[in-house]
């Protein structure tokens, strides 16, 4: 800390720079906003994770003239971006971070195509999919939705006569006639706030549908306890990031944080732990730690893109204001699991399957390389939640066990044909502690605001700090947004 200002003064001066700042709502950045047009005072600029977020950011105030470096505590970027490779047979490999891209995040979009990156659907067009409710399996495809007569779920005589259509949507016509603008920082409108309290399924009470509404809504991601998500979470979600087709990068997700990461080149800083961060009126000192030798870096501002879990862990969160750390102490937070299974024949197709289902266990299940024409392939079990939650103290040898089980359960026979596997569990990723942020129940007013604002010259980006929870295009524009802010000044 300087010696020009003692830490209960600094905690003090944090508290009321963070104060002011928090009076004033950021407004949501558009992809088309000219902010990279004006150039602002140069800055050197520290910033904390070669994510998604912190590579964006980096980019943008590098081609603006300012002084970037990057630390990143692993020997890789791109965060919960994560492609496993060199592990199966035959050049196969999975993503075990962020798996989809829906062509209407258009921040995503923008990078992707500014490296010439193909992308081709992740979901198939062709064969038949499963869901799996109560241990009966329905069949169904991309152009014939299965009858909600078939689901062994409670839903009223109207409930089954709406469709699949109508189910989706109707239910959600108190929030729809004042929806507004949900990429917007100052999102959901007061007319709709009070929804936040409400859990999906309380809500379906409130409005008079069934609670089983969500049974079915929820496939594959709803809890045998229920999801405290709230309502208004699930509601931002759907029209940010549902109802677009979905895609995914030829030759894996990672191929655009590693042309990102080779743009930027040395400026990031691998193998480098972020230990202390301390700030003052006129700069930030920043504490590394690399090979066991310990240095200081000074900037003007910081970035920081630390998961909410890392967050929590560090002592320079103390100094933020109240409401600051509240926020980060108390956010939602949700865990995931993928096991990818290597198997010798495909063999689900000889049944007209093309490997995709949800279940209610909460598990999808999907076959990452389907439109592959090869034989060796992969099926992919994505646990959630509680499941997840309890990989965490399962041994590799449980963990693949139940997994297994899964699998079999939805496409018998995997035994026959298994050959390897890897499982990723991101509740235990020292760099991530989580998979991502979820608005629990009031958290989407009480503490979402506050995670994305300033608190002094430290400036926040991640997903868990923008509209796009768990997306690479909440990362890509937070990223952004925090580059426009300091450039600003």
């Amino acid at each position: 800390m300087s010696n020009s200002i003692n830490r209960r003064d600094f905690i003090r001066l944090s508290s009321l720079i963070s104060g002011v700042l928090m009076t004033k709502p950021l407004e949501a950045l558009s992809i088309s906003d000219p902010w990279q047009k004006s150039i602002g005072t140069p800055q050197k600029v520290l910033i904390l994770g070669a994510g998604m977020a912190g590579l964006s950011a980096g980019m943008e105030l590098q081609k603006l003239g300012h002084q970037v470096e990057i630390i990143e505590g692993q020997m890789r970027a791109g965060g919960r971006v994560f492609t496993a490779r060199n592990m199966f047979a035959d050049g196969l490999f999975a993503d075990v971070g962020a798996a989809r891209i829906p062509e209407n995040h258009d921040w995503t979009m923008k990078y992707v195509k500014k490296y010439g990156l193909q992308l081709i659907p992740f979901n198939p067009t062709e064969n038949d999919l499963l869901h799996v409710v109560n241990g009966k399996k329905i069949r169904y495809s991309a152009s014939k939705p299965a009858s909600l007569k078939e689901y062994p779920v409670s839903l009223s005589p109207q409930e089954i006569e709406m469709g699949w259509a109508g189910l989706s949507s109707k239910p959600f016509n108190a929030l729809t006639a004042n929806v507004g603008n949900p990429a917007e920082s100052t999102w959901p409108p007061q007319s709709i706030a009070h929804f936040d309290k409400l859990s999906f399924k309380e809500y379906l009470i409130d409005q008079k549908f069934s609670p089983a509404v969500a049974d079915l809504l929820m496939l594959g991601w709803e809890d045998k306890r229920g999801m405290d998500m709230s309502v208004i979470e699930l509601f931002r979600e759907l029209n940010l990031s549902f109802g677009a087709p979905r895609n995914k990068i030829v030759g894996g997700n990672d191929l655009l944080p590693r042309a990102m990461a080779n743009e930027l080149g040395s400026i990031i800083q691998y193998n480098t732990k972020v230990i202390r961060v301390e700030q003052n009126e006129t700069g930030v000192t920043v504490t590394v730690s690399r090979e066991g030798e310990r240095t200081t870096i000074k900037a003007d501002r910081v970035i920081c893109t630390f998961a909410l879990p890392i967050l929590k862990k560090m002592d320079f969160v103390k100094t933020f204001s109240k409401r600051k750390q509240v926020a980060i102490d108390e956010m939602g937070i949700f865990n995931l699991a993928r096991t990818v299974m290597q198997v010798s024949d495909r063999y689900w197709k000889k049944e007209g399957l093309n490997g995709f289902a949800a279940t209610d266990q909460p598990i999808e299940i999907w076959d990452p390389h389907f439109e592959s024409k090869a034989k060796r392939g992969m099926i992919a079990a994505y646990v959630k939640n509680t499941d997840s939650n309890s990989f965490m103290s399962m041994s590799e040898a449980e963990r693949l066990s139940f997994s297994k089980k899964q699998v079999n359960g939805v496409f018998p026979g995997l035994d026959n044909y298994f050959e390897g596997s890897y499982t990723k569990v991101w509740g235990e990723d020292p760099w991530a502690g989580y998979a991502h942020a979820i608005g629990n129940r009031t958290n989407m007013t009480e503490h979402l605001p506050f995670l994305s604002q300033p608190e002094g010259r430290i400036h926040f980006a991640g997903e868990h700090a923008s509209a796009y929870h768990g997306w690479i295009q909440g990362a890509i524009e937070s990223g952004n947004r925090a580059a426009k802010e300091i450039n600003s000044f």
